[in-house]
């Protein structure tokens, strides 16, 4: 008996001893990546049975952020693996995109969206929100699936709110939502929704350009 419950100790020390090389594993080698061209999909997604494994990693990488700028960083990096997930999830599960933009959009909050002109992050922000509005558009063309599509038309409007989206990343969106207005394929209260969405798009370019 006793050898049994010593043998089932080893076992539960081992798991646990595992979970945690596999987080610093899976830290060390997805370090933070910044304003690239694009985004890559992500291996490890909502549909995944070890997804907990990054929601543990996350938790130990904010904790150990000292500073606000860290702290935005980390919030940043966790937005752009959400958009990972959603790319994978395009062709895994669709159903699953609306709660992943919800959490990508959450992180987005805890960034502000005015800043000091010698702000170093601030152009950080900018160009990963660029790339954002891109993938989100190229994501936008592939799903199929009408919640999943709604998601992405609510995160990407969501995102051209805020005040440090530049011009030109705006603007396709704009258009995006002033085409997808006429779609056949939306209801009659998506198409006034749509409708509404592509005016006030269009309308916050000419403020910036009185600016």
């Amino acid at each position: 008996m006793k050898i049994i419950i010593f043998i089932k100790r080893v076992c539960k020390l081992a798991f646990q001893a595992s979970l945690i090389i596999f987080i610093i594993i899976i830290t060390v080698i997805n370090t933070p990546t910044f304003a690239q061209e694009t985004i890559d999909s992500s291996k490890l997604h909502p549909a995944h049975p070890f997804y907990f494994l990054k929601t543990v990693r996350e938790s130990l990488e904010m904790g150990s952020a000292q500073t606000t700028r860290v702290k935005y960083l980390r919030q940043l990096e966790f937005a752009t693996r959400r958009l990972r997930e959603t790319k994978t999830l395009i062709l895994i599960d669709q159903n699953l995109i609306p709660p992943t933009l919800e959490r990508y959009i959450a992180h987005l909050n805890t960034l502000p969206d005015k800043h000091k002109k010698t702000d170093e992050f601030a152009a950080i922000l900018r160009d990963n929100l660029t790339i954002h509005l891109k993938v989100l558009e190229q994501v936008y063309q592939s799903a199929a699936n009408a919640r999943a599509k709604m998601a992405i038309r609510s995160a990407m409007n969501r995102v051209i709110q805020r005040a440090d989206v530049p011009q030109e990343a705006r603007l396709p969106i704009c258009y995006l939502f002033n085409r997808e207005a006429s779609s056949s394929a939306l209801n009659q209260i998506e198409q006034v929704v749509l409708k509404g969405r592509a005016k006030k798009c269009f309308s916050s370019l000419n403020d910036y350009t009185k600016l």
